[in-house]
């Protein structure tokens, strides 16, 4: 199934699940990567049969499938993946739209055919069950089928597969069953789709800049700073002294800066009470990327002495029941 039969896992998803006629707003290009994630999930099938797909979404510079799979994917096996993409692409199938009943749908979950080229006995179609399970009442359930591969989906699709341009697949990640942590932990394929060779080119090209003007790789290289995930986290860097010089020199433009404008400055602790960022107004706005709260013990030795009284009366209550027996 691709995102369009996904449901999530929460009441606050399930209200920003997209409506069918949202999904049909696709643009070209997602219709082109959409359908390249189904023509991915076939040619992983005729390599590892055993695979399960959750769902492949078209996402801003790609798309990207979902699986569990007994064969770790890696970057290394993405050539013969892309070799069995391009025979689909070559065979030219017609991406065909089936609706069918709730009750053929999980039929067809159960029987494995599902996210999959052939009935797999024994063998169930484990999310499109969950994914089916969680399909509005009353909305419509429908397969697209290229080749022979038939997956859960609402679409919508490109009219055949030879009308899927240049393609490349990215990496290979973990990823859990809808984001929830709980949830089994998939193989999550990225790949990335245009309408023709030149703007695939374009795309890579623009990846491979970036990559050189990566500032994690410049400051490193430079010798600015160091981040150490392990001891002190991600995007928290450790200055080295040419980048101490830097950061004091940027400083000092900013003072001179302020002062010449007329500001006066002031400053503050580095932690405080939740209530004195509810009163600034950042609280709301950047909760989510502020450090999380820290629970104080403001009444730590109170609560020792309570403590203390409690476990004395269990003492002298314990010690009279054993007096009356």
């Amino acid at each position: 199934m691709s995102t369009d039969h996904q449901s999530p896992s929460s009441a606050q998803q399930n209200a920003d699940r997209k409506t069918l006629d949202q999904r049909y707003q696709m643009t070209e290009l997602e219709r082109i990567r959409h359908s390249c994630a189904h023509v991915m999930a076939t040619a992983i099938l005729r390599l590892w049969p055993d695979a399960q797909f959750a769902y492949g979404p078209p996402v801003e510079n790609g798309f990207y499938y979902d699986l569990e799979c007994s064969h770790r994917i890696s970057p290394e096996d993405f050539e013969k993946i892309e070799a069995e993409m391009k025979r689909e692409i070559k065979a030219n199938h017609p991406f065909e739209k089936i609706v069918v009943t709730r009750e053929q749908a999980i039929q067809d979950a159960q029987s494995g055919r599902l996210g999959g080229l052939t009935e797999r006995p024994g063998t169930p179609s484990t999310f499109k069950l969950d994914l089916l399970n969680q399909i509005p009442e009353g909305e419509p359930i429908s397969y697209y089928r290229n080749g022979d591969f038939v997956d859960l989906c609402a679409g919508p699709h490109v009219t055949r597969t030879g009308n899927i341009g240049a393609f490349k697949l990215m990496s290979v990640a973990a990823a859990y069953y809808k984001g929830d942590e709980k949830g089994p932990q998939l193989q999550r394929i990225y790949g990335t789709a245009f309408k023709n060779k030149t703007g695939l080119e374009e795309y890579l090209k623009m990846i491979e800049e970036a990559k050189k003007r990566d500032h994690r790789k410049i400051g490193a290289e430079m010798g600015l700073y160091a981040i150490d995930t392990e001891y002190v986290g991600p995007g928290m860097p450790l200055w080295l002294p040419k980048g101490t010089v830097l950061v004091e020199e940027l400083e000092k433009l900013a003072k001179e800066t302020e002062f010449a404008a007329g500001y006066v400055r002031v400053r503050t602790p580095h932690l405080a009470k939740e209530k004195m960022y509810k009163t600034s107004g950042h609280l709301p706005y950047y909760a989510e990327s502020m450090f999380p709260p820290m629970e104080m013990d403001e009444h730590r030795a109170d609560r020792q002495k309570i403590e203390a009284r409690i476990a004395e009366l269990e003492k002298q209550l314990a010690y009279y029941a054993k007096k009356i027996k």
